[in-house]
């Protein structure tokens, strides 16, 4: 997208803003492959080691041009005769931001196709230096933790046969070491568990009774008729241009710069405990933490401010687990995939094997063997999970899901320290933010509405 500068001036804040996140970076839709279909094929069927997929969307982007017009639109921001001096580091560190994310996506098509050896070194260093500064690295006593709490209790099971085999490959590959103590790791305290309870069921019960009592399972059409009437009945005005539209997509998702929930075409028909929870998680996080910044006279808290990513799906993953009622670990097989590739040089292949035998261990009970059933469903899991997290490079672990294992910690973490307080809580929600950042809590309280 060409940016002309002369067309920028004297423009008001909110339409230069407006000109600047339309160059929003999309990793998910330039690491989406044209190939994916057939490498799929080829690889679970043996022909190939690796998938080589041809991101002809990532090929497709001119990364001079994107970069420029990054600079000639935040530039124009920062220049506004209605910039107010308090919120100009928001707006400088929203405009980085873009900038990062877009040379990471840069590097990761030059590294696709670079052939000398030296130069793809650099490149992957490179890439894996700012995929850090943006997302965070796994830890490592973490990821081994979780692995080997998985290992353990496959190992704790009554195998014989194929089962019993493929237990002794999956541990081999995975190096376990039994009898190995595992750290303690964070839970919420139950005090906060029936905090939140009570808050989820103020926020989000007028949402929720939305959903007929008679039915239990809906497809996407009748998804799409209940979420569009929760934006047009709970938020009003509020939601202004909000659509809910169906199309081709891997998830539900919300899109804030574009105003938008996408509900796929091909999505299978959703359970009445599913939709409760992606209602709470994409309705009630998402699409209303967007909404609230909008509101604001902080144009990034529509859309989040800097370093705010790890909070806004952690928050996510706690509004369906105070839902519920029931703290779990979220983002588990993500996390273990980004160490099986960062600490222990994992390729995709060798991943998969790991994580196939993994998930399918994981279902049976003592004595019980591995239906094909079991093997193709674990299989097309273990894919897809790999893919997710290597995609992009096909090699280099993307660090962006890890999201959902740190920020619902932080998130919990936060709020063991405000519990009780709803008045802090409300500022939770105030617009795409980390509730834990000092920074981030002072930009707020600056905030008035529009």
């Amino acid at each position: 997208m060409e940016i002309d500068k002369g067309k920028l001036e004297h423009q008001p804040l909110s339409q230069l803003y407006s000109a600047l996140i339309a160059l929003e970076p999309k990793a998910i839709t330039g690491y989406v492959p044209r190939n994916a279909s057939e490498q799929k094929v080829a690889f679970l069927n043996g022909d190939i080691r690796n998938p080589q997929h041809d991101y002809d969307r990532l090929d497709a982007i001119d990364f001079d041009e994107r970069k420029r017009a990054v600079s000639v639109a935040g530039d124009a921001v920062l220049a506004s005769e209605e910039m107010n001096p308090k919120f100009i580091s928001a707006y400088e560190q929203f405009i980085e931001g873009y900038k990062a994310r877009t040379h990471l996506m840069e590097l990761a098509q030059l590294y696709n196709h670079e052939a000398d050896s030296a130069i793809k070194a650099r490149l992957r260093d490179e890439y894996m230096k700012l995929n850090i500064d943006l997302y965070g690295a796994p830890d490592e006593v973490t990821y081994r933790s979780l692995l080997q709490e998985k290992l353990a209790a496959i190992a704790d099971k009554d195998f014989e046969g194929e089962a019993a085999t493929l237990r002794d490959e999956l541990f081999s590959m995975a190096n376990y070491i039994p009898g190995g103590i595992n750290p303690e790791r964070f839970t919420p305290s139950n005090e906060t568990m029936e905090w939140m309870g009570d808050i989820v069921k103020g926020l989000y019960d007028s949402m929720l009774s939305r959903i007929p009592a008679d039915k239990k399972v809906f497809n996407p059409q009748e998804v799409k008729t209940l979420f569009d009437g929760i934006v047009a009945e709970e938020f009003g005005g509020s939601a202004g241009d909000w659509q809910v539209d169906i199309e081709e997509a891997k998830a539900i998702n919300v899109k804030t710069t574009e105003k938008r929930i996408v509900i796929p075409i091909d999505r299978e028909e959703i359970s009445v405990d599913t939709l409760r929870g992606l209602i709470v998680h994409e309705i009630g996080v998402h699409m209303l933490r967007a909404v609230m910044g909008g509101e604001t006279n902080l144009e990034p808290l529509a859309n989040g401010l800097s370093n705010y990513y790890d909070a806004e799906e952690g928050l996510g993953v706690v509004m369906e687990q105070a839902l519920r009622g029931k703290f779990r670990e979220a983002g588990i097989d993500h996390y273990i995939t980004a160490g099986l590739a960062y600490f222990d040089g994992k390729d995709f292949r060798d991943a998969y094997e790991i994580k196939w035998r993994l998930s399918a261990l994981e279902k049976l009970r003592d004595g019980e063997e591995v239906t094909d059933d079991i093997r193709k469903k674990s299989q097309n899991t273990a894919y897809g999970s790999t893919m997710r997290s290597l995609r992009g490079t096909d090699e280099l672990p993307w660090f962006k899901d890890l999201s959902y294992y740190n920020g619902a910690v932080d998130i919990w973490r936060h709020l063991e320290e405000i519990r009780g307080d709803d008045i802090r809580f409300m500022f939770v929600l105030l617009g795409k933010n980390d509730p834990s950042s000092k920074v981030h809590e002072r930009l707020i309280y600056e905030t008035s509405s529009k």
